[in-house]
C-alpha cells in the first residue's frame, strides 16, 4: 500500500510537461536547469490539488507583511516611512524620550547638558532604540572618566615636577618666589589672568612662575612701599605668617582686635580684593 501511495505521488508530477524547467542551486552553489516535475519542493504535495492550493495561498500572501516582521525602507521611501520603521523598532517619539542611567561621577566632574542633549538628538536621528542608547552611554562614559582621570593625574605630576625644578634652584626661597609670582600676575592681569593661568595649566610651569617673579619688583615694589607706610613696618608675607602665629591673633582667649586688624590690613595691601588671610599660605 505504501508503495502504491508513493507511486501515485510521483505519477502526478510526471504528468507535468517535461519542457517545463526551473533553475535550481545545488549545495556547491552552482545552478542547473531541471524539469519542474523533478523539483524537490513539489515532493511534499501528495496531489496536484494540494500543490495548486499552496500556490494560491502563496499568491494571497504576496505584498502582505507577516506578523512580527518590519519592512526595511529604501532610499526611495519617504521620511514618514523611515520614521514608521524606526518607531516599529522601538525608537521613542522625541529625543528626550531616551532615558540615561545614573552613574557615579568623580567629585567636581559634571556632564555638560549640551553634550547629553546632543547624544539624544543624534540617537533619535539615527533611529536608535532606548536600549541601544543606554548601552552606548554605559560604554562611552567610563572612557570619558578614564581620560579625565589620566589628564588630572598628568597635570598633578607636571605641577610637582615643575615645583621640584624650582626647589632645586631656589630651595628655601621657593615659597617666597611663588608668592611674588602670584602677586605680580594678579597685579598685571587681575583675576582674569589668574583664572587663565589655572585653566590652561600655564600657572604650573616653572618658566612662567620665574618670569612673573622677575617682574614682581617692577610691578609691586613702588606700590607696596607707598601703601605699606601706614602699616608701620616692613610688609612681607613672611612677616604676616609670623604674626598669624602670635597669640594675639591665633589664641581666641588672648586675641587683640587692633593686632588682628593690622594683620588683615597687611593681607589687603599684599592681595587687593576679597582675599581671606591664610588661604594662600
Amino acid at each position: 500500500m505504501m508503495t502504491d501511495k508513493n507511486e501515485k505521488q510521483k505519477n502526478w508530477r510526471m504528468t507535468l510537461p517535461e519542457e517545463w524547467t526551473v533553475r535550481q542551486t545545488g549545495e556547491d552553489g552552482t545552478e542547473t536547469e531541471i524539469p519542474l516535475r523533478d523539483h524537490p519542493a513539489l515532493a511534499k504535495y501528495a496531489t496536484k490539488d494540494e500543490a495548486v492550493k499552496a500556490l494560491v495561498h502563496a499568491q494571497r500572501m504576496l505584498g502582505k507583511t507577516p506578523e512580527g516582521y518590519v519592512r526595511l525602507p529604501g532610499d526611495q521611501d519617504s521620511p514618514e516611512d523611515q520614521a514608521a520603521f524606526y518607531a516599529a523598532l522601538g525608537r521613542p517619539e522625541k529625543p528626550d524620550g531616551y532615558g540615561l542611567p545614573d552613574m557615579d561621577l568623580p567629585d567636581g566632574f559634571e556632564l555638560r547638558e549640551d553634550l547629553i542633549g546632543g547624544l539624544r538628538e543624534k540617537s533619535f536621528e539615527l533611529g536608535l532604540t532606548p536600549r541601544q542608547v543606554v548601552g552606548l552611554y554605559e560604554w562611552f562614559l567610563p572612557l570619558v572618566l578614564d581620560t579625565h582621570h589620566d589628564m588630572t593625574a598628568k597635570a598633578a605630576r607636571l605641577r610637582e615636577t615643575e615645583l621640584d625644578s624650582l626647589r632645586s634652584v631656589h630651595r628655601g626661597d621657593t615659597p617666597s618666589l611663588l608668592d611674588s609670582a602670584l602677586r605680580a600676575a594678579e597685579a598685571v592681569g587681575g583675576r582674569e589672568l589668574l583664572a587663565a593661568l589655572d585653566d590652561t595649566g600655564a600657572g604650573n610651569r616653572a618658566a612662567v612662575i620665574s618670569a612673573f617673579a622677575r617682574i614682581a619688583p617692577l610691578v609691586l615694589e613702588s606700590g607696596l612701599r607707598g601703601s605699606a607706610r601706614g602699616w608701620g613696618e616692613d610688609l612681607t608675607i613672611e612677616r604676616l605668617r609670623e604674626m598669624m602665629q602670635d597669640p594675639r591673633y591665633k589664641d581666641p582667649t588672648q586675641r587683640e582686635d587692633s593686632f588682628v586688624k593690622k594683620v588683615n590690613q597687611g593681607f589687603e595691601l599684599l592681595y587687593p580684593g576679597d582675599y581671606v588671610p591664610g588661604s594662600r599660605i
